[in-house]
């Protein structure tokens, strides 16, 4: 990562792609520093002491209001112990700390965090103006307002200056350096889980005030499939993700994914046997663009002209097609440039084929879990267990509790917080 000495006082940000999609997690070993002076950035280790906390993370969290992210212009000091890891690759680029009152995501901008940042170890965060630097943003991600929306999740980050997010990863080292201080690498204390019931679940309009549990890392015990599966295709690269014509949904049944999420070789599978062919391009209620596997022509036209011409016209550019939609040994061969047109949707796909998100639906005593995991995890591709996806056998789950429009989810550290219950 290029760092960069700053002198104004500014925070900087690498902006989240739509949806905040994971990437590849790196994971380079430092070790496990014995002594002060071995750690990765020696200045950034306090003791006990050094740093005086005078504010809880509820209390934090509860100076938020939705739509309202702010800059922190007080001295607020927070601390807490880290409960996620980066290293199984689930979590990108960010750490929740917990302290007795609840949790809260830090967006600290790094990959490998869990070289510096080891599960149980303290940290404390100055949230305010340092010298040379602005105070951090407190804001949220994943609220929507309206009757099918609800609450997101309250963040520490800095200020976005395209807006599009209430707040942007820290990212630089300077700038963590001046808000993010460790604790003892051997003063290590996990936080043990609180095991929850379906009446301890949060409703949609949750904030740490009704539910200390958001944020933290809990467990569910006997959840079932819910038979559906949740995934949010993007089509063309150079289209807004926001733009409805350039989204596909993947909800309401499981659409043949039997794995907990889907690296790029997984999805293109997927992709080519025609699993999703039948899925509908556009948001609900905007179903005018055709589905993956048979695009409306005009629509074709309309976006992808030259696309449209050459499928029409230049034989080498449709044997270049057919090899991409079909994959490289296919025996199949479209030579009709209207139906190959009609592939333009699975062409693109093809093309921007990436490691995607997947939400797997499960039923806790009648409340709708999600278990949310990336597709550049480790555990991308870990088939769930036949007897599961049956509905046959329960699992018992442990992960970070949170909100994405009102919705629950739940995040893993790793596949070892999944057990099947026989």
């Amino acid at each position: 990562m290029k760092k960069t000495i700053l002198s104004a006082i500014a925070c900087t940000a690498l902006l989240f792609s739509s949806c905040e999609e994971w990437d590849p997690v790196f994971t380079l070993e430092n070790g496990n520093p014995s002594r002060y002076e071995d750690c990765p950035c020696p200045s950034q280790v306090v003791k006990e002491g050094d740093i005086v906390v005078n504010t809880t993370i509820a209390d934090l969290a509860a100076m938020y209001t939705n739509g309202n992210p702010f800059e922190i212009k007080d001295d607020i000091v927070i601390a807490g112990r880290v409960i996620t890891t980066d290293r199984p690759g689930n979590f990108y680029k960010s750490i929740y700390i917990q302290d007795e009152t609840g949790a809260i995501e830090l967006k600290l901008g790094k990959t490998s965090l869990y070289n510096d940042y080891a599960l149980g170890q303290k940290v404390y965060v100055k949230c305010g103006p340092q010298p040379g630097s602005k105070g951090l943003f407190l804001g949220s991600y994943g609220y929507k307002s309206g009757n099918y929306g609800g609450n997101g999740m309250v963040q520490l980050g800095c200020e976005d200056p395209s807006g599009e997010y209430e707040t942007a990863y820290m990212e630089d080292e300077y700038i963590i350096n001046k808000h993010v201080f460790r604790g003892s690498p051997q003063d290590i204390d996990i936080p043990v889980p609180a095991v929850l019931t379906a009446s301890q679940m949060p409703s949609k309009d949750a904030t740490l005030k009704t539910c200390k549990y958001l944020g933290q890392r809990v467990t569910l015990k006997g959840l079932r499939y819910g038979g559906q599966t949740f995934t949010l295709l993007y089509i063309n690269g150079n289209e807004s993700n926001k733009n409805s014509k350039n989204r596909v949904f993947l909800s309401d049944q499981t659409w043949n994914i039997t794995t907990w999420a889907m690296s790029k070789t997984n999805f293109l599978n997927h992709l080519r046997a025609g699993d999703w062919d039948e899925a509908s391009v556009g948001n609900s209620g905007d179903y005018n663009y055709g589905t993956v596997g048979s695009a409306l022509l005009s629509y074709v036209e309309e976006t992808d002209p030259a696309f449209y011409e050459n499928v029409h016209n230049d034989n080498d550019f449709k044997y270049s097609v057919n090899r991409l939609v079909f994959g490289k040994n296919t025996s199949e061969y479209i030579a009709d440039g209207d139906e190959l047109a009609s592939k333009w949707i699975r062409y693109c796909l093809v093309r921007n084929a990436n490691g995607y998100s997947v939400s797997q639906y499960f039923d806790f005593g009648g409340k709708e879990i999600q278990i949310r995991t990336s597709g550049f995890s480790k555990f991308a591709d870990r088939e769930i267990d036949p007897a599961v996806l049956s509905g046959e056998k329960t699992i018992d789950v442990t992960g970070v509790l949170s909100l994405y429009q009102g919705s629950i989810q739940l995040v893993l550290n790793n596949i070892d917080d999944v057990t099947v219950n026989e």
